[in-house]
């Protein structure tokens, strides 16, 4: 039968755009905003008018988180308040952004932000008083592929690996945060949530169709390069009317907007922050004025849109396709001349003349992986009729269907295989790149999520006769003959697995990204559970899908390659997490299998073989490393020696903006949350950070109650975590 992808509506709170909008895709999985939304919505936290204001039953724990957040902008102290509002002692809460570089291209990094939590609930207040004029001024644009269209009323799932293969039910309850897609953002997007799918679209053919000749190109640096104030010459009908009409009153919806940008980013008007969704509708707004008024030249000289030229643009990445040289010269003076007005410009590096047919090394490299990765990710079979391209049978129904004595006879007799040789795939792939001229950075983003989808439609393929075999053992029937077959199928499967390992480190060894990384957490995290999987027998107990020898040995294969990637990998820190998000694919394993401590210290070394400053790490590679430690005995020399940095990193701060600071703000709510250290290295915190020893109980108080705020220190369910990021990176 064919899984449909699930329609739930969403229960309408203007703070959901703290799940989907305001942080940067490439955080650790761990990390999020889901608890702090917990804490705002259950508090009715609001800022307003200038505001704060919360529920006034709410209790001395919570209240002394609230102060905490909001000591740097009230005009008292929240903690013992009769009222349950108070004024901002600044109308306007200024704070210092968390930077964080991740790597971008060769010795380039892309620097991206995590803002103030009181920023951040002044988003919630900002969309929610201006989500129709956001659309309004986002929906103007031919050119657009990527725009804010409405207000998101559902979000959409479709069933997994783990709840297939380990028959979990989805949790109702916690639905909201498992696999999404809508809630990616807070607004739904059109025409395309992903550049890639623009490439599969008619309009694209289409185009090719109708003209020669494509001429790409971007904007140099566009984010930090935006001008705050340029939002009010956009929406106000360019820069000169705006000094002929507007008259400046603080009030107006431009103004806001580029205030709110300012402030977030210490009141920096060069610039806007790199990695939420809001900055990207914010740098929308403004490329859409300057594509209407390209259209506009262009129409008032004889040429008309989708006739004599078609424009596609996606974020800031430009498609013109034309037959007459006079267009594009006209077009591109045009651009160029309006993007200076907004003290941006085009990117020569980056602008590419192709001629029909519109095909790019890139994409013919594609074409090629997808049929590489179609014959490696193949089951054999006898009758050659095996196509996955095919649906599949699901198997979340499987305990409600009889025992089926044909079915157990079809897979006795089952002589299909799969088969991958990890050596030839990694020659052909090398091959490939160097025949078609591309790079790791080109394609591995591609490559990793289409081996991963077609995996995961192997192994649901796969398990149906392994689940046939197994449920007729439980029945007693044919059980000898059963358990032969189940034996060479898992040495065919462990064969199998191992291989597929081997590729796809292999892959990965060519282009240590964040986006990559993830992507491998998920192929991994898939392999993990499914060969720890288990099926639920007709007397209650359930049975393992494979024998622990198999479970084992392919553990130990993840172990030693995620070992080889840090011993071949030398510590960044300008870009310090790609690598350790693999710790936290490593804790969700059995324990056994943890990384040796010796290796994970000289990983942590500097050129001259001495351990990294840790107060030169940054609060997400903290997290990382305390959360993968824990309270393994192994590691405490470890986690002193982090607990010392982290100390140290606090000093490193002027006092007056400690609490301005976000990534001392969110550092501190976590350190507070965190089950692996104790309560006198948290009060060493707490002084730092001009907490009195009542509010750090209070504050630990609330966190044993409700045990996170960004982080979530225990209880991963990485399955769920990684789900959570399904659809949500816009660049691919």
């Amino acid at each position: 039968m064919i899984r449909k992808r699930r329609k739930i509506r969403l229960k309408y709170k203007k703070e959901r755009v703290l799940l989907s909008d305001v942080l940067p895709y490439e955080l650790p999985v761990i990390f999020s905003n889901r608890y702090f939304y917990r804490f705002l919505v259950s508090n009715g936290v609001k800022l307003e008018n200038h505001t704060l204001s919360w529920k006034a039953e709410i209790g001395k724990d919570a209240q002394a988180i609230l102060d905490f957040m909001f000591a740097p902008y009230c005009s008292t102290s929240i903690l013992g308040q009769a009222n349950n509002s108070i004024a901002l002692r600044e109308k306007t809460p200024v704070s210092i952004p968390f930077l964080f570089k991740v790597k971008h291209k060769p010795h380039k990094y892309r620097r991206l932000a995590l803002i103030h939590p009181a920023n951040q609930l002044e988003i919630v207040t900002f969309y929610e008083k201006y989500k129709s004029l956001i659309l309004y001024n986002s929906s103007m644009d031919k050119f657009s592929l990527r725009h804010p269209e409405r207000v998101a009323c559902f979000f959409y799932y479709k069933d997994r690996l783990h709840h297939t293969l380990l028959g979990k039910k989805m949790d109702k309850l916690e639905l909201f945060f498992n696999e999404y897609e809508n809630l990616k953002t807070y607004f739904s997007y059109k025409e395309y949530s992903n550049i890639y799918k623009f490439y599969e679209d008619y309009r694209y053919q289409n185009a090719e169709k109708r003209f020669e000749h494509l001429h790409k190109f971007d904007v140099q640096s566009c984010f930090d390069s935006i001008y705050s104030h340029s939002i009010a010459w956009a929406i106000c009908g360019g820069k000169e009317e705006f000094k002929k009409q507007f008259k400046a009153n603080g009030e107006s919806f431009a103004e806001e907007w580029d205030r709110i940008m300012q402030r977030m980013n210490y009141n920096e008007t060069n610039g806007i922050l790199v990695g939420p969704e809001f900055s990207r509708i914010f740098a929308e707004v403004i490329l859409q004025y300057v594509d209407r008024r390209v259209m506009a030249i262009l129409k008032e000289e004889g040429y008309v849109v989708n006739e004599h030229y078609a424009c596609y643009r996606y974020v800031d990445d430009f498609f013109f396709y034309y037959n007459d040289p006079n267009v594009l010269d006209l077009a591109m003076s045009s651009f160029e001349s309006l993007l200076h007005e907004y003290k941006l410009s085009i990117s020569k590096e980056n602008s590419v003349d192709n001629e029909r047919p519109f095909i790019t090394p890139i994409s013919m490299a594609k074409i090629k992986i997808d049929s590489l990765l179609t014959s490696t990710l193949k089951l054999y079979s006898v009758n050659d009729q095996d196509d996955l391209g095919k649906d599949n049978e699901e198997l979340e129904e499987r305990d409600k269907v009889a025992f089926d004595v044909e079915k157990v006879k079809q897979a006795l007799e089952c002589k299909d295989y799969i088969y991958v040789n990890s050596r030839e795939f990694n020659r052909s792939f090398k091959s490939l790149m160097i025949e078609n001229n591309v790079t790791g950075k080109d394609i591995m983003n591609y490559t990793l999520a289409v081996t991963a989808s077609k995996l995961e439609r192997l192994l649901k393929k796969i398990d149906r006769n392994i689940f046939v075999l197994r449920r007729a053992i439980d029945e007693h029937y044919e059980e000898n003959e059963c358990r032969k077959k189940l034996v060479s199928v898992e040495k065919m499967m462990l064969r199998y697995l191992v291989g597929i390992l081997d590729v796809i480190f292999f892959l990965y060894s060519d282009c240590k990204r964040v986006n990559t990384t993830l992507k491998m957490m998920n192929i991994l995290n898939d392999i993990i559970i499914y060969v720890s999987g288990k099926y639920e027998c007709k007397d209650g107990h359930s049975v393992s899908r494979f024998s622990s020898s198999l479970k084992d040995e392919v553990f130990r294969k993840i172990q030693n390659e995620i070992s080889i990637v840090f011993k071949t990998t030398k510590f960044d820190l300008n870009a310090q997490i790609e690598t350790l998000f693999f710790l936290i694919t490593i804790k969700s394993m059995p324990r056994q299998y943890r990384l040796d401590a010796a290796m994970l210290e000289q990983y942590l070394q500097d050129a001259r073989g001495k351990r990294i400053d840790p107060s030169n790490l940054n609060a997400l590679s903290i997290v990382i490393l305390l959360y993968y430690y824990g309270n393994a005995a192994i590691y405490d020399s470890y986690k002193k020696w982090l607990l010392e940095g982290i100390n140290n990193k606090y000093n490193n701060v002027n006092l007056p903006d400690l609490r301005k600071d976000a990534e001392l703000m969110v550092l501190t709510l976590d350190l507070l949350a965190c089950p692996y250290i104790s309560h006198n290295d948290r009060k060493q915190i707490c002084n730092k950070m001009q907490i009195s020893e009542q509010q750090q109980r209070l504050m630990e108080k609330y966190f044993r109650r409700h045990k996170f705020m960004f982080t979530k220190w225990t209880n991963v369910d990485l399955t769920k975590e990684l789900g959570a990021k399904v659809s949500q990176e816009v660049y691919t």
